[in-house]
């Protein structure tokens, strides 16, 4: 965790404000299929994904709709249930068998008092989260469905790898059916 968060800092953490941070750190392993959050539970932490794959998705009127991927090393949490304490409207899912660090919300904000730098890397994570959902938003609406999954080919190759097609299509906005359509279009243009 401390090597992904100083690669996005571009800096060192001092060995303080780490041994802060580790004193509040926990660290799981979770079996593939657990769910991480359930759509109606608050979320309280913050999770360092060291090996494995989670999906999030959403449940829309009885329609499972993926909203996002991720895979390790990444970090990752649900951001507006965690900051406002509302229940979640999304639900969080091992793809795979997880090896997780994960750091409890509550306990991070404590320590901002006691950390700057702490505090720094919880709002670029903020500011990493609202530019994944800006993106995810512009995608949404400014391309069509071969551009979408052009734009995931080519950003993020390897969710094809760790993924269901079922559950990249409904990420796509589109059935599954669409999707084959549109692999089998990508392939005969190659």
């Amino acid at each position: 965790m401390k090597k992904y968060i100083e690669n996005i800092l571009g800096s060192k953490i001092p060995e303080k404000d780490w041994s802060l941070l580790q004193g509040i750190t926990e660290s799981e392993e979770i079996e593939k299929g657990t769910l991480l959050i359930i759509e109606g539970r608050v979320c309280k932490k913050i999770w360092f994904l060291k090996r494995g794959a989670v999906r999030y998705y959403e449940n829309i009127d009885g329609e499972i709709r993926t909203t996002h991927f991720f895979i390790a090393p990444s970090m990752f949490t649900v951001y507006h249930s965690l900051i406002t304490g509302s229940p979640s409207v999304i639900s969080v899912e091992a793809v795979e068998a997880l090896h997780l660090e994960w750091i409890p919300y509550d306990k991070l904000k404590g320590l901002y008092n006691k950390s700057h730098m702490l505090e720094r890397i919880g709002r670029i994570m903020a500011e990493y989260q609202f530019i994944a959902e800006f993106n995810r938003r512009r995608m949404l609406l400014n391309m069509d469905a071969l551009e979408r999954y052009e734009f995931l080919e080519k950003e993020q190759p390897e969710i094809f790898q760790y993924f269901q097609l079922k559950d990249i299509a409904t990420f796509l906005g589109i059935t599954p059916v669409s999707l084959s359509r549109l692999r089998k279009y990508r392939l005969s243009r190659k």
